[in-house]
């Protein structure tokens, strides 16, 4: 069908969040920011045809339900907490296929000069 939607992405670039996550007592005791990167996988074709915020994946919902799964329990390590994140986006929003979650400490405690570190994860629907 030419002209027609084959494969939809919702994309959240670099939602800051502050959290406690980390494996030395530092990071655990005071946080730090962390950037997250979402890239949702859904069908998107009704959402287009009908300009109807009910047929998609609201993004105000996404980063509310991400910021409260990285923001609770603090994690030793960031895969852990994206696959917190990842977990809680699937069971939030039916209409989500997969999850590309990626994790950023922005000032990790490294000595080396870099911009971020962090870990990237993707998880798809169990059918």
């Amino acid at each position: 069908n030419a002209g027609a939607i084959q494969r939809g992405r919702i994309f959240v670039d670099c939602l800051r969040l502050h959290a406690f996550h980390g494996h030395f007592a530092h990071e655990r005791k005071y946080g730090q920011m962390f950037e997250i990167d979402l890239e949702l996988v859904v069908d998107l074709v009704e959402a287009a045809a009908g300009d109807d915020l009910k047929a998609t994946v609201d993004y105000g919902k996404v980063t509310a339900i991400t910021r409260q799964a990285f923001c609770g329990a603090p994690r030793t390590l960031v895969e852990a907490a994206a696959l917190d994140i990842a977990r809680a986006l699937l069971k939030a929003f039916a209409r989500i296929e997969s999850v590309k979650v990626r994790v950023a400490k922005v000032a990790p405690p490294i000595a080396e000069q870099l911009k971020a570190v962090g870990v990237e994860i993707e998880v798809a629907r169990e059918r």
